[in-house]
């Protein structure tokens, strides 16, 4: 019957314990699960500190008289000395015991369960590290000893006492203790969250103002192409394109026009370095021109150098072998006879009319203004990109934070679940 009567209590107090709960109002909730869960704490923790702070004044007065007591007469004079020595570090000890033995306001179970566990230290020390030292002393005070540690025994007794509400709800307690915590782990991810947000809006709001930037320097674009001074601009392009097209085409020519000869000026170069045949001067710097740029040639004196080179030839028929010399010759009296002062005209031609449309387009405005705002919108779209990558790493981690945030709230859920043996019903804010 008694145990019937113990579980229709406990399904009572259980029904105390609200069933839903909004997030914010945990901790009131955490007051009426706590009262429920230790009913009858309180009137048992104010008997308890009554009589503990009874019992704490006799045990004062029981040090008082220790320290005041007269030994038993007839000890020898080693056990009296060690005996007196360890009265005074017992009395020191006890005396510590009295003053730390602060009893609480407070009758909730923390309140409770830390003067119990700090009171119980200090007994368990006297009793079992100062063991001996007890010993020593009753040898010589033995009623008085005798009174001390009933007190302490009552002590404990009474302290066993104070926390038999509490017994064998100690993973409630561990539940009611990590509760704080969550809470403020979960308020913490909400402010993460939310910060977060915040700096994704900012940055939406600069993406929008670059977007903003890149459309209006777009249509300056436009407007920059459609004017007549770009039309001019884009008629001189194609021109000096055409023109740098038939220079090379040109010097191209050119190149194949002298080809024929390289071998054999090839040979009177390396006949030159080795010393089979020495050049002079002049002949050298012919051959060394011609090889190097037929073209540059051009501008110096052509037919000079190629007679010069004709008269190496023909002066030593030992550099060349016969059918090699006599295509040389040939090919240098063509070359003689090509009009190479016209070539080297229309190259001249060539360069200075490229020269002159160049001079035209650099002192064209329209072309830095246009690339003024190129280089603005390519400056524009790379910051855009940068910060729409941001944005998205941003919105992952708030993705992770909240899945993080709805870890917390279902743990939470469950624990507030353990401590009140039912379904809880929590209202977290939405974010």
């Amino acid at each position: 019957m008694k145990r019937k009567w113990l579980n229709i209590d406990r399904i009572m107090r259980k029904e105390k314990i609200p069933s839903s709960v909004a997030f914010d109002e945990i901790d009131s909730w955490l007051g009426v699960a706590s009262k429920s869960l230790f009913h009858g704490l309180s009137t048992n923790a104010h008997q308890s500190y009554k009589e503990i702070s009874n019992i704490c004044e006799r045990l004062k007065q029981h040090v008082s008289e220790l320290q005041d007591a007269e030994p038993v007469e007839n000890m020898p004079a080693q056990i009296a000395k060690i005996g007196l020595s360890n009265r005074d570090k017992m009395v020191k000890n006890l005396y510590s015991l009295t003053e730390k033995m602060l009893i609480p306001a407070q009758t909730n179970y923390k309140a409770v369960l830390s003067f119990y566990e700090a009171t119980t230290s200090s007994i368990n020390f006297i009793f079992h590290k100062s063991s001996r030292i007890i010993y020593y002393v009753r040898s010589l005070f033995p009623e008085e000893v005798k009174e001390l540690v009933a007190d302490l025994n009552q002590l404990k007794t009474v302290l066993d006492q104070l926390i038999t509400p509490i017994k064998g709800k100690e993973s409630q307690i561990m539940n009611l203790e990590q509760v704080p915590g969550l809470v403020v782990d979960i308020k913490e991810l909400k402010l993460r969250i939310k910060k977060e947000k915040e700096n994704v809006c900012a940055l939406e709001e600069e993406c929008s103002v670059l977007e903003g930037k890149i459309e209006i320097e777009g249509k300056r674009l436009s407007a920059i192409e459609e004017q007549e001074e770009w039309m001019q601009f884009k008629e001189l392009e194609s021109g000096l394109f055409s023109l740098e097209k038939e220079l090379n085409a040109l010097e191209s020519d050119v190149g194949k026009l002298f080809y024929p000869i390289n071998k054999a000026l090839h040979l009177l170069k390396k006949q030159d370095e080795t010393g089979r045949h020495t050049l002079t001067p002049e002949e050298r710097r012919a051959v060394s021109s011609i090889l190097f740029s037929p073209i540059r040639a051009l501008d110096e004196d052509i037919i000079k150098f190629l007679l010069s080179i004709r008269n190496v030839i023909e002066g030593d028929v030992s550099i060349l072998k016969e059918r090699k010399r006599d295509t040389a010759l040939k090919w240098i009296d063509h070359l003689l006879n090509s009009e190479l002062s016209r070539v080297k005209e229309k190259h001249d031609e060539l360069q200075s009319r490229i020269e002159e449309v160049k001079g035209k387009i650099s002192n064209m405005s329209i072309l830095k203004e246009k690339e003024e705002v190129e280089r603005s919108i390519i400056s524009a779209k790379g910051q855009l990109a940068r910060l729409q990558e941001e944005i998205e790493r941003t919105r992952k981690h708030v993705g992770s934070l909240k899945e993080e945030l709805k870890e917390k709230e279902v743990f939470l859920s469950e624990v507030l679940e353990e401590i009140a043996g039912k379904k809880i019903d929590v209202e977290f804010d939405k974010y």
